[in-house]
């Protein structure tokens, strides 16, 4: 394996576990935490937090996974190592598509529509018509892309696990 490939394969599994693991954390913590608070409390905590995720550092990860993969892949073709080429090429496929593709066109679509709400002088019936019509299509869509980002490390890793084609 060439030192570029091994180096891009590493910083790629870097970011996967960084983005997968915030993902999953959010499943099993935060997550279950909310579905028990009032919807003006869920409301407001998801505009907040959605708001705050929208920072460099995240940015930096969540995108420059994405594009480490990407020359993880190449560079590894490149060098023909074919075997351990198609591993990495599956995890980019698995994030490009199933983590950041459903993050961009899901996710984040219900993000800007939750966002758009206006909580001051809102009803209970109003409050619940924007929790009803964000917490389980989101929560569907999290679980969606928080399992094939678990798939993408696991590609990623057998990329890196796997003997150099002689």
């Amino acid at each position: 394996m060439s030192s570029a490939s091994a180096a891009a394969i590493g910083a790629g599994i870097v970011g996967l576990t960084m983005i997968t693991g915030l993902f999953w954390g959010w499943t099993f913590s935060v997550m279950p935490g909310l579905r028990s608070v009032d919807d003006r409390t869920y409301v407001t905590t998801m505009q907040s937090v959605n708001r705050a995720i929208l920072n460099p550092m995240f940015l930096v990860v969540f995108t420059g996974t994405l594009a480490v993969l990407v020359a993880a892949a190449f560079t590894t073709f490149r060098a023909g190592d074919t075997r351990r080429a198609w591993w990495i090429t599956a995890a980019t496929a698995t994030y490009a598509f199933g983590v950041f593709g459903i993050t961009a066109a899901g996710n984040v679509p219900l993000n800007d529509a939750l966002d758009a709400f206006a909580i001051a002088g809102a009803h209970d019936d109003e409050l619940t018509a924007a929790r009803g019509a964000y917490e389980g299509p989101w929560n569907r869509l999290h679980a969606i892309r928080s399992a094939l980002g678990v798939l993408a490390v696991v590609f990623a890793t057998t990329a890196a696990l796997t003997a150099t084609e002689d």
